[in-house]
């Protein structure tokens, strides 16, 4: 009878060893080949192709430049064509955009240009 206690004890004892598994979380997915790992830094800005600008005057543009035009989408507002005036620069006469890649300036009328910075 005492070897029984005494196994009863030691089951009961070991039970109280074993964790009780608390919460799941699900296993994050394997970072793959190409995908940023911690502390990696943000992909490069595209040289071609839709490219969003911050600006200093606190507008938003999108812009996309293809050959002889670029395609400019204000963020919230109004999206237009400007035709190239050459060396980089595009304007339709009240609007206007140099530049490309991560630094553009973005002109509006006859205010000074607003710098901006691609994301």
């Amino acid at each position: 009878m005492r070897k029984l206690l005494l196994g009863v004890a030691l089951l009961t004892l070991a039970a109280c060893g074993t964790t009780s598994g608390g919460p799941s979380y699900p296993t994050p997915p394997p970072i793959g080949p190409g995908d940023p790992g911690p502390g990696d830094a943000p992909p490069p800005i595209p040289l071609d192709g839709p490219i969003m600008y911050s600006c200093s005057n606190g507008q938003q543009i999108v812009v996309d430049i293809d050959g002889s035009n670029a395609r400019v989408q204000i963020v919230g507002g109004t999206s237009m064509v400007l035709p190239s005036a050459g060396d980089g620069y595009y304007t339709n006469g009240r609007y206007g955009f140099r530049g490309g890649g991560a630094n553009g300036q973005w002109e509006v009328g006859r205010a000074a240009a607003a710098s901006c910075t691609g994301s």
